[in-house]
């Protein structure tokens, strides 16, 4: 038979069978039949010779070109360990002259063994666990089929009344086992006696019934429709009882292979299995035969059948073996070993026929079985299976493409080396590389999860190399939790050994080009991921108060001290002294033990269902509330002896953000001492000019502003840091010109880029309005308000070249925080007009005045920021996305505005909605060039990075062409950077390409831009022209001006959070809640306080009145009406 993993052709005039014969396979309708099947007898001696070579190559050799292998296994190391021969020629003439009296060897099945019988195989069992009944195989099946899952009797009834019958009509109980695998199969084509005599023909009959069964099919679905009959087709095909999916399928395959496990033991228990010597070779012949099927219903099941009877073989030889170390009499064990060596041929047999072709086969499934049979038979009959011709295929199939089939044998590979890992010294040294790289680079996390448990058993037998416990080991770094589990015993033998792991480099520029990219806090590094694992293993981790205490203790030493050479205090001191390195890593592990902590509790209070003793009470007694009240004692020292440093003190910081404020409110002292911890971190927020120790500090405070009851309290804390760094500015204006680029040193950038920092830190969590508009009480002099002095700061954007790059990189920081504190400003001005307009309905003329004028001055600095600047640097990005959140911003006020409109019928009522309206501005027609301009040179630098600049879509006819300005040295500005740098520079470019992309979406579909004038549609149309040539990112964010999809949407959208509200009325008011929740996290137009109840908004909130179309632009009407009013803007911007 070919090698080969894919399906047997149908049996032909060249195809061989496995017991060695060559036959033809009969022509229909013609006497031919006969001659043809008698032909191959006389060329026996030469096929024996060819199938014995391949046999051997098959076993010798790895496979090479099929496509269920995903790697070619090496072949030298196996040649002095060749797999055993199959049979021997003298066995094979003898059963084909005569196959009557064919040696049992030849018949080979799957052991049994009788008293290792439940623990040989959990899947492929000896015994059902109860007797099950199948309604189809009642109806629809025949003779033994019908019986044995129909009946509802146990298999091993089942199986001692066919032996009762085999010994009244052979033949014909031969037969009715045929038929019962043919219909396990699916097919209900049944054979006769006289083909159980034919044993030669046995491949002619199955390509008949294979054929018949087939066109039986065809021929019963000619009239359907093509659809339907391909449909058919495949369920008839592909869909049979191994597989069903009906509710019995997995007892049907538990009791088709206890069935057959428990007739081999029978017949070895009655010896019938030595005394008939024609059983076996009949059932293996039929097997043998049916696996090589192309059908794969054939195929499938007849594997299923030969592992179940090979399984059952290897459980009688184990109980021979027995029987030969207790047996004395000569004749008695002269007897069993002619019956040891029986079966032992046979189980060769079958694996030789069967295990040896389907181990490769195209099904996934068979696969596995193969696999999963593979390891049962070592861990049952070492003395045959525990052999280099065997193992090799376990480590072939290391490399399977089947995620499963590799977990088996994963799986499989464990239980033999917990056992006999010492005897297997070559097979472990040849595949350990496959074993540590599928741990550290396989694409599915349970096998990675398994091989790692794989190479812990090597680990504990020491039989894994020092590079390769580093390699697992490092492993607890991993992103994935259940990787971080899987290799903590590496991880803690590396710990117990005191092994120094090697210090990555790489690692800590990927967290800051996380910080880069994310613009947020420091992650979690791989020391707090670390810990996290390591939280439930190791004590001092888990008792944090213990790591916090040896943290704080004053391992310093006095100068008397140390003039006492023998003094036992300073020997201690000197030797638990951690180094400044150590304090780091252990405030690391401190923080992320206290959030597993507090994690940790609610999960064991959930999962326990019986009180629990001794230590793991105690543990269970820390309460949050007790984390908390240690918490808020322990950070305050923790700041006062690490908060010099920026790294320590951010660290400390981050405690802060896991107290649950919630559990100051009832006691009085309990506030005290957060008073304490707050002053604390205003400290901090004063001392260091760190953004990661002011963003720690600041979401620390937002925090406790979240709290009713602490808010009064935070609100005190930042009046007085409010009160810092306004005075601060105010010195800097009095002292400096800050408006004009270039006059400032490098020290007075820098202190002044710090205070804009925190400046705008504390705009993002507080109002900031009062305290912006407020002009410094001094009567020497009248200075600005601060939010004027800002706005003057913005306009040092305007580019002028300076000699000292530093400075010129200064000098743009102090402009970034300038426009974001700016941003923040008009963000918290347009709330308080939403309130007003909502409240009240009214503004002060003078106020809107001063704001237009404000708004005027910055969006003027900004525009001289993006237009003077040629290169696509970071502030000329920056101040194109903050000039589309300024008009953005005002966009808001939209809904309340137009709520002022209809809402009166006096003549002051519309004059004021018209007076109101100034408020949202359009960007003008004259910026879409350098919009467009912008857009250009930031796409092109990502395409340029991603190698795609010289496949971008050409400009439209009535487009401006492309810019070619750009030297061609741009093209070698990434040479020299490593992979990983590369990577981050790409990851960047596209960062910006698509938050300036998102940026003009949004004003697009806010209808602020684009939409009218002689450049109506152009932005929108150059956005668009690249859409599916820059990444699934940058796509996603264009697809938003597809008005189509927006639209649908829309209505998938509506139909979804109007159907609780219809089918549930009277919980509309706690559903209305959730829906309304929902869109102010997603709408930017819609961030206005719950409007009163019974007002229009409240009415268009709940669906009750329709929304009114946008009278902005009449020139638009028609267009607008085409669409529904406002869902597309709305939708747009929420997304």
């Amino acid at each position: 038979m070919d090698n080969n993993a894919s399906p047997s052709p149908d049996p032909d005039a060249t195809t061989r069978r496995r017991s060695g014969r060559v036959v033809r396979a009969p022509t229909k309708f013609t006497p031919d039949t006969t001659t043809q099947s008698t032909n191959p007898k006389r060329k026996r001696g030469d096929q024996d010779d060819e199938e014995e070579d391949e046999e051997e190559d098959a076993e010798d050799e790895a496979p090479d070109s099929d496509e269920e292998m995903s790697n070619e296994p090496d072949n030298d190391s196996d040649e002095d360990h060749p797999a055993p021969r199959s049979r021997k020629k003298s066995s094979q003439t003898s059963r084909a002259k005569k196959p009557s009296a064919k040696k049992p060897k030849i018949n080979g099945s799957k052991p049994l063994r009788p008293a290792r019988v439940t623990h040989a195989a959990k899947s492929l069992p000896s015994r059902p666990k109860k007797s099950v009944r199948i309604e189809d195989a009642a109806v629809k099946g025949h003779g033994l089929y019908s019986h044995l899952f129909g009946s509802g009797d146990s298999s091993k009834s089942v199986a001692e009344e066919w032996l009762a019958s085999y010994k009244t009509n052979a033949v014909a109980a031969t037969a009715d086992l045929v038929n019962c695998i043919l219909q396990c199969a699916g097919c209900d084509q049944l054979i006769t006696e006289d083909d159980v005599l034919d044993l030669d023909n046995v491949a002619g009959r199955l390509a008949d019934l294979q054929s018949v069964y087939q066109e039986v099919l065809q021929f019963s679905i000619v009239p359907l429709a093509m659809h339907v009959l391909l449909t058919l087709l495949q369920q008839q095909i592909t869909d049979y009882p191994l597989i069903s999916r009906t509710k019995h399928s997995r007892s049907f395959r538990d009791v088709l292979i206890s069935f057959f496990e428990c007739l081999i033991v029978d017949m070895h228990q009655g010896r019938l299995m030595y005394r008939d010597e024609t059983f076996l070779d009949n059932l293996h012949t039929w097997l043998a035969s049916m696996s090589s099927s192309s059908l794969r219903p054939f195929r499938h099941t007849a594997t299923t059948i030969s592992l179940a009877v090979q399984s059952a073989l290897v459980t009688v030889a184990n109980d021979l073996d027995y029987r030969l170390k207790k047996t004395t009499e000569k004749r008695d064990r002269e007897q069993t070993n002619k019956d040891r060596k029986a079966c032992a041929d046979a189980i060769q047999s079958f694996f030789d026929t069967v295990f040896v072709h389907r181990y490769r086969d195209v099904d996934p499934k068979i696969r596995t079985e193969c696999v999963e049979a593979l390891g049962n038979w070592i861990i049952s009959l070492p003395v045959i299976f525990l052999e280099p011709g065997y193992l090799r295929y376990l480590g072939w199939m290391l490399s399977d493409t089947n995620a499963p089939t590799r977990l088996e044998v994963l799986k499989q590979l464990t239980k033999v080396f917990r056992r006999d890992a010492g005897q297997l010294g070559h097979f472990i040294d040849r595949f350990r590389p496959r074993l540590v790289e599928m741990a550290c680079k396989d694409s599915d996390v349970a096998v990675r999860v398994a091989a790692i448990g794989v190479i812990d058993v090597l680990r504990d037998q020491d039989l894994l190399e020092g590079e390769e416990v580093d390699a697992i080991g490092k492993l607890i770094f991993d992103n994935e939790l259940r990787i971080r589990k899987a290799c903590l015993a590496e991880t803690l033998a590396i710990y117990d050994n005191q092994i120094e792991e090697e210090h990555q480099s790489g690692q800590i520029l990927g967290l800051d080009v996380a910080v880069d990219l994310l613009e947020s806090t420091v992650p979690e590094t791989r020391i707090s991921l670390a810990a996290q694992v390591l939280f439930d293993k190791v004590n001092a981790i888990k008792q944090w108060t213990l790591l916090a205490g040896y943290l704080l203790f004053d391992h310093t030493t006095s100068s008397k001290s140390r003039s006492k050479a023998n003094n036992p205090d300073l020997a201690f001191k000197k030797a638990v002294a951690p180094t400044t390195e150590e304090e780091s890593i252990l405030l690391d592990v401190l923080s992320s033990a206290v959030k597993s902590s507090l994690t940790h509790a609610p999960e064991h209070d959930r999962s326990r269902k019986k009180p629990q003793t001794g230590k793991e009470a105690e543990d269970v007694r820390i309460s949050p509330e007790d984390t908390a009240a240690e918490l808020v004692i322990v950070i305050p020292p923790l700041l006062s002896k690490f908060g010099a440093e920026p790294d320590t003190a951010a660290i400390v910081l981050r405690l802060a953000h896991f107290l649950d404020l919630e559990l100051f409110k009832p006691l009085r002292q309990n506030t005290n001492r957060y008073e304490k911890l707050l002053d604390e971190i205003v400290t901090q927020f004063n001392r260091h000019d760190d953004k990661r120790v002011l963003s720690e500090a600041t979401a620390a405070l937002l925090h406790s502003r979240q709290h009713g009851e602490l808010e009064e309290i935070t609100d005190n804390k930042l009046s007085y840091l409010w009160e810092t760094v306004i005075t601060s500015l105010h010195n800097f204006d009095k002292t400096y010109e800050l408006s004009s680029r270039g006059n400032l040193g490098e020290a007075p950038l820098r202190e002044l880029s710090t205070v804009l920092l925190k400046i705008s830190k504390l705009a993002s969590i507080s109002d900031c309005v009062d305290v912006l508009e407020a002009d410094e009480d001094s009567s020497e002099s009248t200075t600005n308000p601060p939010i004027q002095i800002l706005a003057n700061i913005v306009h040092r954007g305007k580019y002028e070249p300076l000699d000292d790059q530093d400075i010129d990189d200064l000098e743009d920081e102090v402009v970034s925080f300038a426009i974001k504190t700016c941003q923040f400003y008009f963000m918290w001005k347009t709330l308080a007009y939403s309130k007003l307009l909502s409240t009240t309905g009214s503004i002060a003329d003078d106020e809107l005045d001063r704001l237009s004028v404000l708004r005027q001055t910055f969006r003027r600095h900004l525009i001289e920021t993006l237009s003077s600047r040629a290169a696509i640097d970071q502030l000329r990005l920056f101040a194109t996305g903050s000039l589309c959140d300024l008009h953005l911003t005002f966009a808001t006020l939209r809904p309340a505005i137009d709520q002022l409109r209809p809402s009166s019928s006096s003549e002051s009522q519309p004059s004021s909605g018209e007076k109101y309206k100034t408020l949202i501005q359009d960007i003008e027609s004259g910026l879409i060039p350098e919009l467009i301009a912008i857009f250009d040179g930031t796409e092109k630098q990502y395409a340029k990075k991603i190698k795609k600049d010289k496949t971008l879509n050409e400009p439209a006819e009535d487009e401006d062409p492309m810019a070619d300005d750009e030297d061609e040295e741009d093209e070698d500005e990434d040479e020299g950077l490593s992979e990983e740098e590369r990577f981050t520079a790409e990851l960047k470019a596209e960062k910006a390409l698509c938050e300036l992309t998102a940026k003009y979406v949004l004003v697009i579909t806010a209808r602020l831009v684009d939409h009218k004038g002689s450049h109506a549609g152009k932005l929108r149309r150059r956005l668009l022209r690249n859409q599916n040539k820059l990444g699934n990112n940058f796509k996603e964010v264009v697809t938003y001006l597809d008005e189509e999809k927006l639209a649908e949407r829309t209505r998938k959208k509506a139909a979804h959070t109007q159907a609780p509200t219809s089918t549930k009325p009277q919980k509309a008011q706690l559903s209305e809640a959730v829906v309304i929740g929902e869109d102010d996290e997603d709408d930017i137009f819609d961030d206005t306080p719950p409007p009163e109840e019974g007002s229009r908004e409240d009415l268009r909130a709940k669906g009750l009145l329709e929304d009114d179309p946008i009278e902005d632009d009449d020139e638009n009407e028609d267009e607008e009406a085409e669409r529904p009013a406002h869902e597309s803007d709305d939708d747009v911007i929420g997304d």
